[in-house]
């Protein structure tokens, strides 16, 4: 599949590697509608890439709504959904705090759910989409986790099991579910000594969103390579 011509919506394109996600599908040739929390935010990252904003919180069912409903009305069939928005909260078993478990399962993983739910019509409508999720091998079951970074690491472990449920599901609609770890990116969630541009780690979400009908879904990726559970 060709994003050209085709419409995708990444979320939280304000930061972190969304914005080049965003640019990526745009220097493509796809019309992309730019989520962000505010409405600055959302028009400054669709005028980078001649894009649409599209502004909410994706950490409640209301803006979760809010943005469906704006999604919905700009794109009768979306072609293309990445769930880019994140966020990163720290603490181990001894110390992690009910409220940072609260905004990374919030985030990373209902709404990601939410937004699937309230936007399957129009991914239905279109012609065989792809659903890309943002995750981290910090979720990985795979070789064992680490300690740390308790809230990020068990959210992520969900959002996987969201894709790989999901994929299953909609099978039989054509839609391909796929999760990716973008590597540690240079982003203010990575820090600076991070080894991977967010343009490198957006070849991966590119590649994703145009996997050929029938092609691999449920899985796991990291640089275009399939990657353990």
């Amino acid at each position: 599949m060709q994003i050209n011509g085709r419409t995708a919506l990444v979320t939280g394109t304000s930061r972190g590697i969304g914005p080049a996600i965003a640019r990526a599908f745009a220097d493509q040739g796809g019309r992309v509608i730019c989520h962000a929390r505010t409405e600055d935010d959302a028009r400054r990252a669709a005028e980078e890439v001649g894009g649409e904003p599209v502004a909410g919180d994706l950490g409640d069912a209301a803006g979760i709504a809010e943005v469906a409903a704006r999604v919905a009305t700009l794109a009768p069939e979306l072609d293309v959904l990445v769930h880019n928005a994140g966020v990163l909260r720290r603490g181990g078993v001894d110390d992690a705090l009910r409220d940072d478990l609260d905004v990374c399962f919030a985030v990373n993983v209902v709404a990601p759910i939410g937004l699937t739910q309230a936007l399957l019509p129009q991914l239905r409508a279109a012609d065989a989409a792809r659903i890309v999720v943002v995750s981290s091998t910090m979720g990985q079951f795979a070789g064992g986790m680490t300690g740390g970074s308790l809230p990020y690491r068990v959210s992520k472990a969900a959002v996987n099991a969201f894709v790989a449920c999901t994929a299953t599901e909609l099978a039989g609609d054509g839609i391909l579910v796929n999760a990716m770890h973008p590597g540690w990116v240079k982003t203010a969630m990575g820090g600076p000594a991070a080894t991977v541009t967010p343009e490198e780690a957006a070849v991966t979400a590119l590649y994703l969103a145009t996997l050929p009908d029938g092609g691999p879904t449920g899985r796991f990726w990291r640089g275009c390579l399939e990657i353990p559970w």
